[in-house]
């Protein structure tokens, strides 16, 4: 039974090793410290205006590091976590960043499993993001330069916008370490916090829809990452160029699942400057 293929000739054990990202570091931990370290110190160097509401739920908050001129485009970040974990309090390490290029900065709470379901939390960050068209020129960014960007299940809501949204409110996204298709996630050890049905991954999968022509999207993976998350970015990406959008891929060297969002986050990096190229920087 132990050999009985489970997923793309993958056994039950195969399969949970290629879908525990954590399994891939000595400790994640201390990268989760480090994106809280960093957000804490981007507090400590930007304006920073927090806890605005963007719902009337508990965890419908979010922060806003503003442009130093007006007008700026906005970038919005979605934590990753496991749809279970961290917030906007690990979330706001690539600010300066942006910042410094000219652009809005904002990172976003929202609720998490086992409190809500994925589609349910798609369609929260969707509410923020409608939020941000309606309110954010009062604190300096252009409604009309909402760009998306989002890392390990943060990604899969990336890919929920984009299915979802209004046309033309989104004008790029960047798509980190992520997966198009939750069934594999379903079928692992991962699915006995998430609780995925076949529909339900189905619903909130990227690969299993067909948008049409949205907008460009990066694609970017860790070198160091398993197997089947550098196939499903890869197809992430076909997926998005068979739509009629622009897609460009990044396989990051040396990075793993936990650093590769920090590599976006960077000023040196190319993945940086594709992501301010499609924000006009």
């Amino acid at each position: 039974m132990s050999d009985a293929l489970i997923w793309r000739g993958y056994t039950q054990a195969a399969l949970d090793i290629q879908y525990n990202s954590r399994g891939t570091v000595p400790d994640v931990s201390v990268y989760l410290a480090d994106y809280a370290a960093r957000t804490s110190q981007a507090k400590a160097q930007l304006r920073c205006l927090e806890n605005l509401h963007y719902g009337d739920g508990a965890n419908e908050l979010l922060d806003i590091y503003p442009a130093t001129q007006p007008s700026a485009p906005v970038m919005v970040y979605l934590h990753g976590g496991d749809w279970r974990a961290l917030s906007k309090e690990d979330s706001g390490f690539a600010a300066p960043a942006f910042v410094a290029k000219g652009a809005m900065f904002v990172v976003l709470d929202f609720t998490l499993v086992p409190h809500t379901t994925l589609p349910a939390m798609g369609a929260q960050v969707l509410r923020a993001l409608l939020w941000l068209q309606t309110n954010v020129a009062a604190h300096g960014g252009d409604p009309q330069r909402i760009h998306i960007a989002g890392h390990s299940s943060g990604a899969n809501l990336v890919g929920q916008l984009l299915m979802n949204a209004p046309a033309g409110l989104i004008k790029s996204a960047v798509f980190i370490s992520g997966l198009g298709d939750l069934e594999p996630v379903r079928l692992s050890f991962r699915n006995e916090k998430l609780n995925l049905s076949a529909d339900l991954a189905a619903q909130v999968s990227l690969l299993k829809h067909q948008p049409g022509r949205v907008c460009p999207l990066l694609v970017a993976v860790g070198q160091n990452e398993t197997e089947d998350y550098r196939r499903q970015s890869r197809d992430v990406a076909d997926h998005w160029r068979a739509q009629g959008n622009d897609c460009e891929m990044f396989e990051l060297p040396g990075r793993h699942h936990f650093d590769a969002v920090l590599e976006w986050a960077s000023p040196q990096s190319t993945l940086f400057k594709a992501s301010c190229g499609l924000m006009g920087l």
